[in-house]
């Protein structure tokens, strides 16, 4: 009875601080992970004036949105492993700062081969982004709020998707002004906002929490004793790397996330193609019809976050939203009604994009220290190496085919994965859970 006090004061601390840190980061970390998706994705909505323009078969458009993740891959860890040396500021910052150049450039694209060219550099000046971001969180948020934070910061890619698609329809019709097309516009207009958004993270942003002139030292130091990944590295980058590349759930997270999102990227990017072909709408009601199954994702990884932190069982919801995931793209292949099809898209959409944040929390309890950086790169790069895949594989089946039944299809196939996911996480849950002593509070960030 005499702990209760003290237990108490730490749940009103920890929601405080949980808060805190979400108004004074996210905002941040959100808008540049919205640049990002903006600036990967906006060709996409771009599909008919780029394949016009630059004389871009569909699987030749597929095999240059596929490129991004060549240079992704081989950069990935190397910039992982950069963030942990340099820091979150420094790092993230310059990863801003270099594919914001590489977007605008994109405009100055002559034909097919300059084009693919500036995809590869793009995905080399992104690389490291997003796991950064999760190795970053990881500093500030103790592992029982990992997912909550993760949540948070998933929820932006529909959002971006969806923003994303109206955006940049709307600059299309820019097209002439200036002498320049609208595809050119698009990509010298969201390209600068990554790049001024890099320089203002370089000066303000705190790499660790006794940087934050926001938290009082003893916040700070409370939340150095909570974080699952301890700041201090005694091993060199190359000892981590291996000591990674030789756990075996490393490689079956790879395999996890290229499943999970091997449709996502495939859809993401012929989204609006694929609206088209069933709406007979022109390019630019194409984009906004393509907001629709975001939206319905920005709606569906709200209600989870909440559902999964109040019951704590995450591997049903993501065994559930997988699930649902396969059978929606299934149903948009399947069905003639152009209405039905666009909610089978939705379904997709919304699976695909709620069981991620879910995937993310299994990383962060295998890894530890410095480890964690270097696992989420490996498992992000090589896991998206669908990006290069699954556009190309629809691309093509659209090209043999002429239409985009047969890539989705294959695309929902993947999702057998559901049921290896559960598994993993099952076993990675209970031996967590086994090494961890009894919780005798609330969690951080629980409602």
């Amino acid at each position: 009875m005499d702990a209760n006090p003290q237990l108490a004061a730490n749940e009103q601390l920890e929601r405080s601080l949980f808060h805190k840190i979400s108004w004074r980061l996210m905002p941040l970390l959100l808008l540049g992970y919205f640049i990002s998706f903006l600036d990967r994705a906006n060709v996409g909505v771009l599909y008919t004036p780029l394949t016009k323009a630059l004389g871009l078969t569909p699987s030749g458009f597929g095999l240059a949105a596929g490129l991004f993740y060549i240079g992704y891959l081989v950069f990935e860890i190397p910039s992982n492993i950069a963030i942990t040396k340099y820091g979150a500021r420094i790092w993230l910052g310059r990863i801003l700062i270099t594919w914001g150049l590489v977007t605008v450039a994109l405009a100055a694209s002559q034909g097919a081969k300059s084009f693919y060219v500036l995809r590869i550099l793009l995905g080399i000046a992104e690389a490291g982004f997003y796991p950064g971001v999760l190795f970053y969180l990881t500093l500030w948020y103790p592992k029982h709020s990992l997912h909550r934070a993760y949540s948070i910061f998933e929820v932006c890619v529909p959002i971006a998707l969806a923003v994303g698609s109206i955006v940049t329809s709307a600059l299309l019709l820019l097209d002439g002004a200036w002498g320049f097309a609208g595809w050119q516009w698009v990509f010298v207009l969201e390209g600068l906002p990554a790049v001024v958004l890099g320089f203002y993270m370089f000066k303000f942003m705190p790499a660790r929490p006794q940087e934050a002139r926001w938290l009082t030292a003893d916040e700070a130091k409370y939340i150095n004793q909570q974080v699952a990944v301890p700041v201090e590295r005694h091993e060199s980058e190359t000892t981590l790397l291996l000591k990674v590349a030789k756990h075996g759930l490393s490689w079956v997270f790879a395999a996890l996330y290229f499943s999970f999102v091997i449709a996502f990227w495939s859809v993401t990017y012929f989204l609006p193609k694929i609206v088209q072909e069933r709406f007979h709408v022109g390019t630019i009601d194409a984009g906004l019809i393509s907001a629709v199954p975001w939206i319905a994702a920005v709606v569906v990884i709200l209600i989870v976050s909440r559902t999964s932190t109040r019951t704590g069982n995450r591997r049903w919801h993501m065994f559930v939203l997988l699930c649902a995931a396969g059978f929606g793209l299934f149903l948009s292949a399947y069905v003639q009604s152009p209405v039905i099809a666009l909610l089978g898209l939705c379904l997709g959409a919304a699976g695909m994009q709620g069981a991620v944040p879910l995937f993310w929390t299994m990383p962060s309890l295998v890894f530890r220290g410095a480890m964690t950086a270097i696992a989420l790169a490996m498992v992000n790069s090589l896991g998206n190496l669908s990006g290069l895949a699954g556009p190309w594989i629809l691309g093509l089946l659209t090209e043999l085919t002429g239409n985009s039944r047969a890539g989705l299809y294959v695309m929902s196939g993947f999702f057998f994965s559901a049921l290896l996911a559960f598994v993993v996480s099952t076993t990675i849950t209970r031996k967590h859970e086994r090494h961890q002593p009894p919780q005798t509070g609330r969690v951080l960030g629980a409602s």
